[in-house]
């Protein structure tokens, strides 16, 4: 039995569950699938998961702490390097060379996602609006339409929109002696995250984008996010469907997501479960998710005119803002970097502070967490 440890989302688990059968036909084992939350996914150490499973599905910049800890076992180590080259290769953007440390390829991308704006034509037909292209006319309509503009701004996301937003303007976080390669740049960031913080509603604090799409589905008049992560059930009538996705406000970066597997250091047959990997993240495998729920990492799946079609042009809506995304950091020290400075930046937003100050307090987690003179990936 191949034992996977996913995040407990439809995104993930559905395509998994499908894979089951076309796995059993092909190598005669079963999938057993172990679930944990987005907030444990984009938080969790990943030794603390080696012992329960062969295969885990991870958030990139976990991948050099994980590797460091001994908690997973390079792909490049266990498979032919023709098959890791073509699913590079083939990879929408840069999902695939994320998972590669220090010239080490050490997990495959399964799932691709970056922030992107997602907006419910329906209801802004009812408001006779039109999606905003400006950060300006997100002001404009969240101010004309109050309710209308939500944001996640659980301090993941928070931190997130940040990003984006400084690599929007060619100076996100690069692994340097300093957070923000330019202040200005971190600040602008800031003062415009700040602007949208104060007309969104409360519950945005403490809300992931699943989470928010929950809220939405709740009768709630929310039409427009700027930034949020996209999901391709969410085109679906049966899935609270309505939604649409598309470019953020103009200016604005994207941040890479989406989700690897990687090999487990204490798998009970490491061979087997990269033959699972192999599979599950070439293009067979991926087509296949992409018709079973899921949101592949492989260029065959998102030019797929089938898929793009089941998930109404997800993936053509999208694909130039993924084919860009930025990648951030890859270090063992990165991890604890954007926690914190997702806490402290919700702590410096919620208060009124400025936005220099909060750029100060950023600057003192970074350099306090990263040891020196060490840059990331």
């Amino acid at each position: 039995m191949l034992r996977v440890v996913a995040w407990d989302d439809p995104r993930c688990t559905e395509p998994l569950k499908a894979a089951r059968q076309p796995w059993l036909d092909r190598s005669g084992e079963t999938i057993d699938i172990a679930r944990r939350p987005l907030t444990a996914f984009n938080d969790q150490p990943l030794s603390e998961l080696s012992g329960q499973c062969d295969v885990m599905i991870i958030d990139y910049p976990h991948i050099p702490q994980a590797w460091a800890e001994g908690a997973v076992t390079p792909i490049a180590d266990l498979l032919d390097p023709a098959i890791v080259t073509r699913c590079r290769a083939g990879a929408v953007g840069a999902a695939q060379d994320s998972f590669v440390v220090n010239g080490t390829p050490v997990a495959l991308a399964a799932d691709a996602a970056c922030q992107v704006a997602a907006y419910r034509p329906a209801i802004l037909d009812d408001l006779g609006a039109t999606v905003p292209d400006t950060w300006d006319a997100v002001v404009d309509l969240a101010a004309r339409h109050p309710g209308s503009v939500a944001l996640p701004l659980h301090h993941t996301d928070a931190i997130s929109c940040i990003l984006s937003l400084t690599a929007g303007a060619g100076a996100p976080p690069n692994g340097g002696d300093r957070m923000f390669p330019d202040r200005a740049v971190a600040e602008d960031a800031i003062d415009t995250l700040k602007r949208i913080a104060a007309i969104v509603d409360d519950v945005c604090w403490s809300c992931t984008p699943p989470m928010l799409y929950a809220e939405a589905n709740k009768g709630r008049t929310i039409g427009y996010i700027p930034l949020t992560f996209g999901y391709t059930r969410l085109t679906r009538p049966e899935e609270g469907g309505g939604w649409r996705f598309g470019a953020p406000p103009a200016g604005c970066g994207s941040l890479l997501g989406g989700a690897g597997m990687a090999v487990s250091s204490q798998a009970s047959d490491p061979a087997q479960a990269a033959a699972f990997v192999a599979w599950y993240c070439g293009d067979e495998g991926q087509v296949f998710a992409a018709l079973n729920g899921g949101q592949p990492a492989s260029r065959a799946a998102w030019t797929s005119a089938e898929a793009d079609e089941a998930v109404g042009h997800f993936f053509s809506d999208t694909i130039e803002v993924q084919s860009r995304a930025y990648v951030r950091p890859r270090a063992p020290w990165w991890p604890g970097v954007q926690t914190a400075a997702g806490q402290r930046l919700v702590q410096g937003l919620r208060s009124g502070e400025s936005s220099s100050s909060i750029v100060d307090g950023l600057e003192h987690i970074y350099a306090d967490r990263r040891p020196p003179g060490e840059k990331g990936a």
